[in-house]
């Protein structure tokens, strides 16, 4: 009997590209619940919570932001309430932190204090802000891959960065390259992780460093409001281009300029800390069909060829 690979199987088979996979994101919002009203979390689980039951009027409320991601979290049995919004979409990244009561209290969440980029206010009082946060999908009723994979980085993470700063979510786009991870406050995306590159996702991304072979994407560039195609060929030129000046801190390059050269095709630029250019140009085409999930009919996915463009 012919043996079927797994998507993640396969995507790593295939050596594909992580860099450009992770769409644009201004805000993130992670609000704690396991959904036991649901019997667990599910394929969509999210997209179902917004239209019945206890969450519904919340994640309608909070959806209202622009081009904001919302995340289901959980840690084993733990039944708390708490909620944490991150802010990308800024020169200086920033998460904060409320434990609620009850879940309500969100409907009270001061959307004009997200949109404007300071501190959240529910009801008026100002979320705490936190240093960092890891979240990690490990939604097997998603796709098997994702708690496969996702589940021992997860207990790897806590060893690092400890119980309180990591945890598990929903589907974060992009299972087939599991292990996947948002590092907070930075929106930042990676993926293809196992147990052992905890420790320097940690420890880099405290110390304000980038990793270019496992990154994925980030959420938002401060001052830019990049369609999806854009973001995701400006995702994948910064990899190259840090790989290749090992500029590894996140402070070293700034988006200056994305420029659609045809309808597949842009040069993108960014500027370092001594006003260098650093450019690529960047063609998107598809890739050989492969799964986007297990058990789906195999389809191109998209890809990009970066080439660094002399400055």
């Amino acid at each position: 009997m012919q043996q079927t690979l797994t998507c993640a199987a396969e995507a790593r088979a295939a050596d594909e590209s992580l860099a450009g996979t992770f769409k644009p994101a201004d805000s993130f919002v992670l609000i704690e619940s396991s959904l036991p009203e649901y019997g667990g979390w599910q394929s969509g689980i999210v997209k179902k919570a917004s239209q019945t039951g206890e969450l519904a009027a919340i994640l309608q409320h909070v959806q209202q932001l622009p081009r904001v991601k919302v995340l289901l979290i959980r840690r084993p049995q733990r039944t708390g309430r708490s909620v944490y919004i991150a802010i990308t979409n800024q020169q200086q990244p920033k998460i904060y932190h409320r434990q609620l009561t009850d879940y309500d209290e969100l409907l009270g969440l001061d959307l004009a204090t997200v949109a404007a980029e300071s501190t959240p206010r529910i009801h008026q009082q100002a979320m705490d802000e936190i240093d960092e946060l890891y979240a990690i999908c490990t939604n097997g009723r998603h796709d098997p891959c994702c708690a496969a994979y996702g589940l021992p980085v997860y207990q790897a993470l806590i060893e690092h960065a400890g119980t309180d700063k990591v945890w598990q979510t929903t589907h974060i786009g992009g299972h087939r390259l599991a292990a996947t991870l948002i590092a907070f406050p930075h929106g930042i995306s990676y993926g293809q992780l196992d147990p052992f590159n905890a420790e320097e996702v940690v420890t880099n991304h405290r110390a304000g460093q980038l990793l270019p072979h496992k990154f994925r994407g980030r959420g938002a560039y401060a001052g830019h409001q990049l369609d999806e195609a854009a973001h995701l060929a400006a995702g994948a030129a910064e990899a190259q281009l840090r790989a290749t000046a090992r500029k590894y801190a996140l402070d070293d390059l700034r988006l200056e300029q994305v420029r659609p050269l045809d309808e597949m095709q842009w040069q993108v630029r960014f500027i370092d800390q001594n006003g260098q250019a650093h450019q690529a140009t960047v063609k998107a085409g598809w890739s050989p069909p492969r799964q986007t999930s297990c058990g789906d009919a195999p389809k191109p996915m998209p890809l990009h060829q970066v080439a660094v463009d002399a400055t």
